[in-house]
């Protein structure tokens, strides 16, 4: 499920890509270990016997076939494939056991990290399946639209007290009733009255959207009331909306797009209106005649973030005014000079993918649901079945006498038990759990109050037994969650193999900066000494290092050659150009061997402080300093150390698997190897 296809990835992080590796981190070594650690011991013959762990011909035909490619794929695989991935997966279990031995699993950092990962990895497990699976329908069913929908808010905020929340929802249901029952204008209202800043341009037009760019309960409104209807009221966490759905289109899919601006202003080429729209209708002219939409983008369009990729502007959704424009237009399809705020625009559309169907979107739906508030949903149905299958039974008559002591403090997050009259209550039961099985889970209302010094929460709008309350729900569906997520190990085999491979992932992970990547770096004498013992390895044709300086605009590169025939010094020279105009130039120095780049073949034939002309190459146009020359041969330590470090990764772990080979020995039984998937 996690590793499919990552077979190479995983000889070359555990046979020649040490350094590489190192570059990769811990998510491609936390995704190898999907590929070995997740076995299960069957009733079958052992394959491998170490002095600690067994591993079965089944386990490893499962876990082989998991990551490649499924059983018919593995099945048709040779005894070397088998073989290779075998010698991989011992290798892995020495250094697991190695990390182990050296108490690298006990550390407090391990417990944190392994404790962080172990939270996140149970989220998508806590949450009712069936509720997950409809929100996932209904997100789908809702990609298929484009609304567009104006609405009024009053803001509220959302801890607000009772009283302020019935005074809001009321002066929304009067201009509801205004509108609906009365005549009055939406738009107008929405100017006078709503909260949204916004609400003054546009009328509360919010433009086209569909599933997940609204908060959930505002998605749910506007999907669900029918086009030309103004919605009930609907809270979100910015207040009381109404909803009033202009539009509902079919949504063809996701649009790429790129566009050309012209600016007004004394920083631009057109000083005042009339000479933006001379410049845009030229413009217009020129693309109608053939000119590519790119090009003309990256020599007129005043917006510089875009302009150098060709007026490119992704998939992400623009503003209202952008937006509606580019969702009615086809594939290629250019539009018509228009203006907004910031100038007159051109939109082209460069590519449209359609929508996927349900099977291929329901993976990429889950994670969005899981980062959405409509996980909530998922979540609290979770707890009130943990609640009836293990018998929740809340203590009302212990709660009631510890919630009436508290003072005015504790919706400031500042209560202390020293406030408390009678510290013996502390004792006493809050809740309760028994499903029959186990002893019961418990809480006191000791549990509750280290609860309320370690979150400190503040319901500043409320009153304290209000407040209270609140507090009190947290704290009981934290304490589910909690519960639960201990019982997940035993109930979810899944989770139980997911957890095993993290924790062998970050074991290693230390293991290998410890024994490998962080000593080849820090190691300087014996990184020096490798290099002289294999300086035959770090051969290279000739090189010379450069001072480059790279720009897309001529006049540009013509004022940098001004400056350095001047004398002017690299640092002058960026600073100065790019004050007004951040990167407009940039200045590197990279390292150029013979035969690898064409674009700077020329360069080989000249000295040691060669300055050229300026040069086009693709959209830039360069100007190369030669800085340094070296001969062909051996590299200098300098230039072969990155390659170097390296190689002597890959040397000191081939030292320190022999060593590990003697501490764990390992039985194969090689006459199961041609019974494989047999």
């Amino acid at each position: 499920m996690y590793l499919c296809a990552l077979k190479n990835i995983v000889l070359i992080i555990l046979t020649i890509g040490l350094g590489y590796m190192k570059v990769i981190g811990k998510i491609c070594l936390l995704l190898f270990l999907g590929i070995i650690a997740n076995l299960s011991f069957g009733q079958s013959p052992v394959l491998l016997k170490f002095k600690k762990e067994k591993v079965t011909k089944a386990d490893f035909e499962r876990v082989y076939q998991k990551n490649n490619g499924g059983f018919e794929a593995a099945s048709k695989h040779t005894q070397k494939q088998y073989q290779e991935y075998l010698d991989l997966y011992v290798n892995f279990k020495r250094k697991v056991f190695e990390a182990e031995a050296m108490g690298l699993n006990k550390t407090p950092e391990f417990e944190a990290e392994y404790n962080t990962y172990k939270k996140q990895l149970a989220q998508p497990y806590l949450a009712a399946k069936d509720v997950e699976d409809n929100l996932i329908r209904e997100a789908y069913e809702r990609s298929k639209y484009l609304v567009n929908a104006s609405h009024i808010l009053l803001a509220l905020d959302e801890n607000a007290a009772p009283e302020d929340t019935l005074s809001v929802y009321q002066k929304i249901m009067n201009i509801r009733d205004s509108i609906v029952n009365k005549g009055s204008n939406f738009e107008t209202m929405a100017k006078r009255y709503s909260s949204d800043p916004s609400a003054k341009d546009n009328a509360g037009n919010l433009g086209y959207f569909t599933v997940f760019e609204m908060v959930y309960p505002f998605e749910t409104a506007a999907f669900n009331t029918p086009v030309g209807s103004v919605s009930k009221p609907v809270r979100t966490r910015f207040g009381y909306h109404i909803i009033k759905v202009i539009d509902k289109i079919p949504n063809l899919g996701t649009k790429r797009c790129a566009h050309i601006i012209v600016r007004v202003g004394d920083r631009y080429s057109a000083k005042d209106e009339t000479q933006a729209i001379a410049k845009i209708n030229e413009i217009y002219q020129q693309l109608k005649n053939g000119v590519k939409f790119e090009e003309l983008a990256k020599q007129y369009s005043d917006d510089p973030g875009s302009a150098t990729k060709g007026g490119d502007l992704g998939t992400a959704r623009l503003r209202p005014d952008l937006e509606d424009r580019k969702l009615k237009m086809k594939k290629d399809e250019i539009s018509e000079p228009f203006k907004t705020e910031f100038g007159w625009h051109i939109l082209k559309v460069t590519e449209v993918t359609p929508p996927a169907e349900f099977e291929a979107s329901k993976a990429d739906l889950k994670r969005k649901i899981e980062r959405d508030t409509r996980a909530q949903l998922g979540r609290q149905a979770l707890i009130d079945k943990i609640k009836k299958e293990n018998k929740f039974a809340l203590n009302t008559q212990n709660w009631n006498k510890f919630k009436k002591n508290l003072t005015e403090s504790f919706t400031k997050g500042m209560w202390s038990k020293a406030e408390y009259k009678d510290s013996s209550d502390f004792k006493l039961e809050l809740f309760s759990l028994s499903d029959g099985t186990q002893p019961a889970y418990r809480k006191t209302l000791q549990d509750f109050v280290d609860y309320y010094n370690r979150v400190k929460p503040r319901f500043p709008k409320l009153a304290v037994a209000q407040a209270s309350e609140a507090a009190l729900n947290n704290f009981i569906n934290e304490s589910l969650l909690a519960f639960e997520e201990d019982r997940l190990p035993a109930k979810n085999p899944d989770y139980k193999a997911l957890l095993r491979e993290y924790h062998d992932g970050i074991l290693l992970f230390t293991l290998m900066d410890k024994k490998v990547w962080k000593k080849a770096v820090e190691d300087t004498v014996g990184l020096k000494k490798y290099y002289e013992a294999n300086k035959s390895s770090f051969r290279a044709d000739e090189m010379i290092d450069v001072r480059e300086f790279r720009t897309s605009d001529e006049e540009t590169a013509k004022e940098v050659l001004r400056l350095l025939e001047e004398g002017k010094t690299s640092k002058y020279i960026d600073s100065l150009i790019n004050a007004g105009s951040p990167l407009k130039i940039r200045v590197i120095a990279p390292t150029y061997e013979k035969g690898k780049n064409e674009n700077v073949a020329f360069l080989f034939k000249e000295s040691k402080g060669f300055r050229s002309q300026p040069v086009k190459e693709g959209d830039f146009f360069k100007i190369y300093i030669i800085e340094q020359k070296y001969p062909a041969g051996i590299k200098p330590f300098a230039k072969a150390k990155s390659e170097c470090i390296t190689k002597y990764q890959e040397y000191l772990e081939q030292e320190w698997l022999a060593e590990l080979a003697k501490k764990y020995p390992v039985k194969i039984n090689k006459k199961l190897m041609p019974l494989l998937y047999k």
